[in-house]
């Protein structure tokens, strides 16, 4: 169908014919001549009909076809002409490259030009997806895309699932295949442990490695639960790179590791954020005032040491129960690595956790090895152990099928006493044990006498060191042996080495054979597990 208008003037002057008011009447009373035929509804409103857009330059066509796309201009003859546009909805995603036949030519359809080569880009799989609107235009050799790819860089949003080292992934409108600069937007479904790969929608060997910054793995905690991340795909170094900063919050810098960094306290400065004596569950308190803060040690990177932070702020009733069986239970706090939640568990008596420099981790069920070299704690399950970040808070004993003792361990794995008597007999081995509540056997141990009252020349508040080292009466001590264990400090006093109570040098004159009033002086203890 098409309507023709021809129109001819009334009047044409020539040559030096003289202009009239009758002539130029004539001029302006043209005759108009129609030809063909046309819809009414096609001259009549101001609607963009496909029957009017199927004319010109400018076409809307229906489209078929997944690589090869077929499109139709309502029948209408078409010759290719450079310029010429089309635009048409596609009918099903496609898979690869696309061609497109129009006009009775078959001719590429490219994504782009690139810049430095002028090469065209073929489409990848996605680029068109069912029910995208997209316009092309023909630059007289191949069909050039114009519109936004339905890979589009921030249509696709997910949250990851599978575990904390192999992510992946499923989105809306999927990906069928990854390309160069693929470009995904996903919120972390679990912190990370550890190197990572990413597999989005299920694509055959599609779990590729996930870097950071200058195209290195990343480490545990770089990416955590409910960040969101943007990842992009990198085809020739064959893996995706993350673009957005690590989240580095979850892990921090601890002047200790692998151990409690602070508690409640009581006067004598041992902790006090345990009770339950005489029941059978441990409650927390005092975290309301004084938070109980922990280090949890996971050993090592290309960044240096890798330790996390749990802290306790509220008082929590029944935090380890049922503790009837009697027996000594060692209580520990495990941070889960996804998530950084803190649970509680215990061991039974025969199971107290070793540290170890090197070797192997125990199996046996439930028994724990720490390594001290490379700080990371394990658990035996009876065939093999598994690495967790666990630490151990303390130790309960249980009799009468009550607890009649808590033990919680010392912060940062450093002890020192309350004042101790001085013992007042001359029998030969006294002793005096303390409890150190470190948890394990102190890799160093000083005991000290305190002078309370000024006797030769010391000033209340002094302290000397004690020796074993067995000097003659007047030097400095030559009567006490230490001896340590996974519990305690022991002083052994030999009084029978001695002719008198213990002498001391004189601070100022230097004279020895000084004897102490022990009733004036303390015993105090230091110990620290080493590490």
């Amino acid at each position: 169908m098409a309507l023709t208008a021809t129109v001819t003037p009334g009047k044409t002057l020539v040559g030096t014919e003289r202009v009239t008011n009758s002539k130029l009447n004539q001029g302006f009373a043209p005759t108009v001549a129609l030809t063909g035929t046309a819809d009414t509804s096609d001259i009549t409103n101001d609607a963009v009909t496909a029957a009017k857009a199927a004319f010109g330059a400018w076409f809307y066509c229906s489209a078929s076809g997944t690589n090869t796309i077929t499109l139709t201009a309502l029948g209408h003859a078409i010759t290719l002409v450079e310029g010429m546009i089309a635009r048409f909805k596609v009918a099903t995603d496609n898979t690869g490259a696309v061609d497109i036949t129009f006009g009775g030519s078959t001719k590429d359809l490219f994504r782009y030009y690139n810049s430095t080569t002028a090469a065209g880009v073929e489409l990848a799989a996605g680029d068109l997806r069912a029910g995208q609107n997209c316009e092309v235009i023909y630059d007289g050799t191949q069909w050039q895309l114009v519109s936004n790819l339905g890979n589009g860089a921030w249509d696709r949003f997910a949250t990851t699932a599978t575990s904390a080292t192999a992510y992946t992934a499923t989105f809306s409108p999927t990906i069928t295949a990854l390309t160069n600069g693929t470009r995904v937007l996903v919120k972390w479904h679990a912190t990370n442990t550890g190197t990572a790969t990413f597999q989005p929608d299920g694509i055959a060997a599609g779990a590729k490695s996930i870097r950071k910054g200058a195209d290195v793995e990343l480490v545990a905690g770089d990416v955590v639960l409910n960040q969101i991340s943007e990842l992009v795909y990198d085809s020739t170094l064959d893996h995706w790179l993350l673009t957005s900063p690590v989240t580095p919050s979850a892990r921090t810098t601890v002047p200790v590791r692998q151990c409690v960094l602070n508690c409640s306290v009581a006067s004598t400065g041992l902790p006090n954020y345990m009770t339950g004596v005489a029941s059978t569950a441990i409650s927390f308190q005092n975290c309301d005032t004084t938070p109980l803060v922990i280090a949890f040690a996971a050993g090592f990177d290309t960044s240096g040491a890798v330790d996390y932070v749990g802290v306790v702020s509220t008082n929590t009733s029944s935090v380890w129960s049922s503790l009837s069986t009697n027996g000594t239970y060692y209580l520990w706090v495990d941070r889960n690595t996804s998530t950084g939640a803190l649970t509680y568990g215990k061991t039974a008596t025969t199971l107290r956790p070793t540290y170890v420099n090197g070797g192997s981790a125990s199996i046996v069920d439930t028994q724990h090895t720490f390594f001290i070299n490379a700080m990371t704690m394990w658990v035996g399950n009876g065939s093999t152990a598994t690495q967790v970040q666990r630490v151990f808070l303390g130790e309960v004993v249980v009799a009468a099928n009550v607890i009649s003792s808590i033990t919680p361990y010392m912060p940062r794995g450093q002890y020192v006493s309350a004042e101790t008597a001085f013992p007042q007999s001359t029998a030969v081995n006294d002793t005096v044990t303390l409890t150190h509540q470190l948890g394990l056997k102190p890799a160093q141990v000083r005991w000290v006498i305190r002078n309370t009252t000024t006797q030769h020349n010391y000033p209340e508040g002094d302290e000397l060191d004690v020796f074993s080292s067995g000097a003659a009466a007047g030097g400095n001590f030559g009567w006490l042996v230490p001896v340590t264990s996974a519990t305690s400090v022991v002083a052994v006093l030999p009084w029978a080495t001695i002719t008198t109570v213990p002498q001391v040098y004189n601070k100022t004159t230097y004279a020895g054979g000084q004897a102490i009033t022990t009733s004036s002086w303390r015993l105090v203890a230091y110990a620290w597990r080493g590490w």
